[in-house]
């Protein structure tokens, strides 16, 4: 008799999650691009959250829906439709001055999630021994730097700590700090009272998604000496 194949194992739902309140300002549209991207990384591992931004989405919806109607003012359509061919020469003369994209906009790498394909990607480059660093393209003007970085196994990022906040999210591998195990999917936050050195797991590459504001407060002597280069 031949046995039943049986399907492979799913993978572990990720075990860190955002909290309701990046959630919430996720669903309502709210949070800069650098975080959004990064709880977008993480809703396209996580059930749970993705399951809990419908709950939000609808409830959003049931509050516009509950709002008394008001009058739109008699030239309304005029204005926005000025407003709207406005802001298209505006993009049609930033076009003219942007360099071209040194990748496609959809990026083709397996190993990245959905959230992360659709954004454009800088080329890998050396950030320190053991590390390497892909810029991700976001608004600058909204105040975060987010880079992919990939750790060889059993190799740590330099101590440091925060001037701002710092969002994380792990593509692929996984890694350990004070607040325990990361692994794929699994998304941290982190403000400027913590000092971390997150250490990549003996096993394999991680590859992790970080949202920064402000630059980061370095503790190690190479740290500080390659920090130019990353722009962190």
């Amino acid at each position: 008799m031949i046995a039943a194949m049986r399907p492979p194992p799913s993978p572990p739902h990720p075990t860190h999650h955002p909290d309701v309140d990046l959630l919430s300002r996720h669903a309502a549209g709210t949070l800069a691009d650098g975080p959004a991207l990064v709880v977008a990384t993480h809703l396209d591992f996580c059930p749970i959250c993705r399951h809990q931004m419908r709950a939000w989405e609808a409830l959003g919806g049931a509050l516009l829906n509950s709002q008394r109607p008001v009058a739109l003012a008699d030239d309304a359509l005029e204005r926005t439709l000025a407003r709207l061919d406005g802001a298209q020469l505006d993009d049609a003369r930033l076009e003219g001055k942007r360099p071209p994209a040194d990748v496609p906009a959809l990026d083709p790498d397996p190993v990245l999630p959905p959230a992360l394909r659709r954004q454009r990607l800088g080329p890998w480059r050396f950030v320190a021994p053991g590390i390497r660093g892909r810029a991700v393209r976001v608004d600058p003007t909204q105040g975060y730097k987010v880079m992919l970085f990939r750790v060889a196994a059993g190799m740590a990022i330099p101590m440091h700590g925060h001037r701002g906040q710092e969002y994380t999210c792990v593509v692929d591998g996984a890694f350990s700090d004070v607040f325990g195990r990361f692994g794929s999917g699994d998304m941290a936050a982190v403000d400027a009272s913590v000092d971390h050195q997150p250490l990549a797991e003996p096993d394999g590459d991680c590859l992790c998604l970080i949202a920064v504001r402000g630059r980061l407060r370095i503790h190690s002597l190479l740290g500080r000496l390659v920090q130019p280069l990353v722009g962190l």
